[in-house]
């Protein structure tokens, strides 16, 4: 038995057995995705009294955008390519309490996919005025196209070898390398967000409401593509929603809106589309003292 094992093992060792290694790179031309406008934030939209609770949902309907694919920014690997564009229905929940003057907000929707902001204001007789932060989680599409470099390197264990190539190529021969290059194109969904925050302004005429929101957000890929050797940068080109509409409350519950959203930022051109709105609240108003009664003389 002994015998046999010192004739396998000298088998082994004397053996032209190879092992290889490879190592594959990307070398990306352009990746082309997406953006949209942001969702859309803003204020009580009417006058509200102090110490007031407003549950809030509206439906927003928008056109689509007026946008060929644009090209973004040149990143510092590849050119960053992407198509504006946006679904047409918007839909949001939001709870606002109002203090002595001032105002706090979170609205909570979906524009494809679901969006969470808070809000902070001052909401007087003829005008509001305040800020946002937000979050958006997207799943995109990314269209990738770059050229695969394969190197494959193969390993010599033959006799004088060292004992340690057995388990580690580093104490290895190298017998060839081969290198391969060919064009590489293919899709791949990413977990996105837009992370952002914005402005917005609202003068009250009578019943009519005149509305102002501007946003900007940076979207940032947050899992790694799972192709080998493949790297996007998460900072891609900013992104400005502008927001101007002329609202109507029909009653302090029901209001509607028409107006239009301008989209630009860090790439070539501007775009614009209409959009409508409907919106009903519960207002929950601040609770009166009761008269208090005189007894009788």
């Amino acid at each position: 038995m002994l015998r046999f094992l010192c004739l396998a093992l000298a088998l082994l060792l004397v053996s032209c057995a190879s092992s290889e290694e490879r190592h594959r790179y990307v070398e990306l031309d352009t990746v082309k995705t997406r953006v949209s406008p942001s969702p859309e934030f803003r204020g009580a939209g009417m006058p509200v009294d102090n110490k007031t609770i407003l549950l809030e949902g509206h439906v927003s309907y928008r056109g689509e955008l007026n946008a060929e694919p644009s090209k973004g920014k040149k990143q510092e690997n590849y050119r960053l390519v992407y198509n504006l564009g946006n679904t047409p229905v918007e839909g949001a929940f939001s709870a606002l309490f109002k203090g002595e003057g001032a105002f706090f907000k979170i609205t909570t929707g979906a524009d494809l996919y679901p969006f969470l902001g808070l809000i902070f204001g001052v909401n007087q007789k003829n005008f509001e005025v305040g800020g946002f932060i937000f979050d958006q989680f997207w799943d995109r599409t990314y269209r990738i196209k770059g050229t695969m470099h394969e190197t494959t390197t193969y390993y010599s264990k033959t006799e004088g070898t060292s004992i340690a190539c057995l388990w580690d190529n580093d104490f290895c021969k190298v017998d060839s390398v081969v290198t391969n290059e060919q064009n590489y194109d293919y899709e791949e969904y990413l977990r996105t967000h837009y992370y952002g925050l914005g402005l917005f302004a609202s003068v009250f005429v009578g019943k009519f409401v005149l509305e102002y929101s501007g946003s900007f957000y940076t979207p940032k890929i947050t899992e790694e593509p799972e192709v080998e050797g493949v790297k996007i940068d998460d900072e891609l080109p900013l992104v400005t929603t502008q927001r101007f509409s002329l609202g109507y409350n029909i009653t302090p519950n029901y209001s509607v809106r028409f107006g239009g959203i301008h989209v630009a930022g860090d790439f070539d051109g501007s775009y614009w589309a209409l959009s409508a709105d409907f919106t009903y609240r519960i207002v929950f108003p601040k609770k009166r003292a009761a008269p208090s009664r005189l007894s009788a003389p």
